[in-house]
């Protein structure tokens, strides 16, 4: 990663056991340009994963493994601790990776969906972003599912995500609203449309795009730290059991270090990227979105 501070920067990044994770990890080790002295956190909810990827690495001795469960609030708080008491209670590039897709339809599901993909970051964040030194960033990886998802839902749905002055404590109550007529089955009733494929999912990721822009305008000033979300694309990766056709994981771990490499001036902070371009919000290419409704629902159909 290029740098031109040649400060011992320390880098987490959460879910990095496999996948795209793993990836950016894998790139962040091998760029020519890397400062070799940056520190490298490998985030792994399972210490036994996280061993056997350090491993898959060569074990370079700038990687650590770091035990962290993004769904729990005592293992950040555990990981936070360790950060304190290793490497000097600093962080410079938080890289939020960990996500899951629901397993099926349940209402259990759909909550773990969100603790994991919405609450789980900003939980972590508020634990994390404390450690950031000056023109630290925080990345949300995020996806273009929640910006296709977002076209879908009523206008005043479109209106409250994409508010100047939504607050967390107000998205809390979208995602909750949501989850509260998700188990009732009635979603529909308060603006979501209930047949979109992958629809659990979409809300997490509409939420946590949301929430990069509300931390972007919490943490820019005097903290100086940049938040961005990026979407990685659609990778092959246990998430969707290596999906034939979709593209490499390292192209996704590409698009994440786009936003960690690129100087900040050139980025908009609590902005969402993918592969090095600014996206919207809410994606308005219709034809866009009925193709990505159509051939989800035939990947679904052929599971």
């Amino acid at each position: 990663m290029a740098s031109t501070n040649q400060q011992q920067r320390i880098i987490l990044i959460t879910g990095a056991n496999k996948g795209i994770g793993f990836e950016v990890v894998k790139k962040l080790i091998e760029q020519p340009s890397s400062n070799s002295k940056d520190i490298i956190l490998l985030g792994s909810r399972d210490i036994k994963r996280g061993e056997d990827a350090l491993k898959q690495l060569g074990s370079p001795p700038n990687v650590h493994l770091l035990q962290l469960d993004t769904s729990s609030k005592e293992s950040i708080a555990a990981a936070a601790n360790e950060i304190k008491q290793k490497y000097g209670g600093h962080l410079d590039v938080i890289i939020n990776n960990a996500g899951i897709v629901p397993r099926d339809n349940t209402i259990q599901a759909a909550r773990e969906t969100q603790v994991t993909n919405y609450y789980g970051v900003k939980m972590l964040n508020e634990h994390l972003i404390p450690l950031l030194r000056e023109q630290g960033r925080v990345v949300n990886v995020a996806s273009s599912i929640g910006p296709m998802a977002l076209h879908c839902f009523s206008k005043d749905l479109q209106e409250k995500y994409t508010s100047e002055t939504l607050t967390k404590e107000q998205l809390d109550l979208l995602v909750e609203e949501f989850l509260s007529t998700y188990e009732s089955n009635n979603v529909e009733k308060i603006g979501y449309r209930p047949d979109l494929p992958y629809l659990v999912y979409g809300v997490s990721k509409v939420a946590l795009i949301a929430l990069t822009r509300i931390e972007a305008r919490q943490y820019s000033g005097a903290q100086n730290i940049f938040i961005y979300s990026v979407c990685p694309g659609y990778c092959a990766t246990d998430l969707n059991n290596k999906a034939a056709g979709a593209r490499p994981a390292a192209l996704g771990a590409d698009s994440i270090l786009y936003v960690v490499d690129t100087p900040n001036h050139e980025l908009e902070n609590g902005g969402f990227y993918l592969d090095g371009k600014k996206e919207p919000q809410i994606c308005m290419d219709e034809a866009k979105v009925q193709f990505f409704i159509q051939t989800s629902k035939k990947h679904l159909e052929s599971k």
